[in-house]
């Protein structure tokens, strides 16, 4: 540390103290003062005053020693200008281990980098074989057979989407258009792209009271309801689904299986598949937890009731950002 550390260490530590130093100054002054006066007392009050100064700088010396250190510590880590051989040894080590660090952040960066590029490439490159299968299953004159084939087809399609979306929430705010979206054409789309599964299964469909407009981006929006609605269909095999918009929530409601009271809590945790998944073997405890992912980062709420036997009731609430326009 140099000169001009130190006097500008000195002028910093003495201003931080300046209360304290001028209070100190006004009794020494007082003190001082009362001596002069009273000449009778005189001696006892000079000896009270030596002894006040000599504890005064004493502990004053104790925090001005103790401040240099931390000063000259955080000098010594920020600027690397060491004053003793261990230091210096210390210094470069610490410069070492910080360099090998940022080396290793950077080598892992790299690996997640040319993982998601390579799944990101596997999941566009797959979508190829996909199309000629479904155009294979077009061909078979079996009706049974062909639409078994075609409903493991789309599974597939589904699955590998959900490996392309997953991998997108890195980039999630880079392609992010926000803007008044009609609720019921959202829900129409994706009912039409699932009506295979409502035909095949028997099942019915009521929407009510959902011509009403949000502010949410369309491509991620669509998402969610297509992994909510997905999970529905998965566990319904019965009865059917409903979807409608009440106040400020879009409600999607089926009469399946149900969810368990000690899986409720977890359904939205990556990778948690809970009863239902384990029973069936359909589930990759990714949907939800994407679907919640993409719901916090849009500004929406989405949460879970159910009862097992009864079905399940999933809600997307708008209220909290004020995100509704009716």
């Amino acid at each position: 540390m140099d000169m001009q550390d130190k006097i500008f260490f000195l002028k910093h530590h003495l201003y931080s103290r300046r209360f304290i130093l001028s209070l100190l100054l006004i009794i020494f002054s007082i003190m001082g003062m009362f001596a002069f006066i009273f000449e009778d007392g005189r001696s006892l009050l000079e000896y009270q005053l030596l002894l006040a100064v000599l504890l005064t700088s004493f502990f004053l010396g104790m925090d001005l020693a103790s401040a240099y250190k931390e000063y000259r510590n955080q000098l010594f880590y920020a600027s690397g200008r060491p004053q003793t051989a261990l230091e210096a040894l210390l210094f470069e080590k610490l410069a070492l281990l910080e360099m090998d660090k940022k080396n290793r952040a950077i080598e892992e960066r790299e690996k997640l980098n040319d993982l998601m590029d390579y799944y990101t490439l596997w999941a566009h490159q797959i979508k190829t074989p996909i199309a000629a299968s479904s155009l294979l299953v077009g061909e078979i004159e079996d009706k049974k057979v062909k639409n078994q084939l075609e409903q493991e087809l789309f599974k597939i399609e589904s699955y590998v989407n959900i490996v392309l979306q997953y991998l997108r929430l890195e980039s999630f705010h880079e392609d992010l258009v926000l803007k008044k979206e009609n609720v019921e054409d959202l829900v129409k789309e994706i009912v039409k792209k699932y009506a295979i599964f409502f035909i095949q299964k028997g099942l019915s469909l009521s929407l009510h009271d959902l011509e009403r407009t949000i502010i949410t981006d369309k491509k991620w929006f669509v998402v969610i309801l297509e992994q909510v609605l997905s999970n529905s269909l998965k566990y319904t095999s019965q009865g059917g689904i409903e979807i409608y918009f009440q106040e400020d929530t879009l409600y999607i409601k089926d009469s399946g299986l149900g969810i368990q009271d000690a899986d409720l809590l977890r359904v939205f945790e990556r990778g948690f598949s809970g009863y239902n998944g384990r029973l069936t073997q359909q589930s990759s405890g990714l949907g939800l937890y994407l679907s919640k992912k993409i719901a916090d980062e849009l500004g929406h709420q989405i949460s879970i009731a159910s009862q097992v036997g009864q079905g399940t009731t999933v809600m997307i609430s708008f209220s909290e950002k004020k995100m509704i326009f009716e």
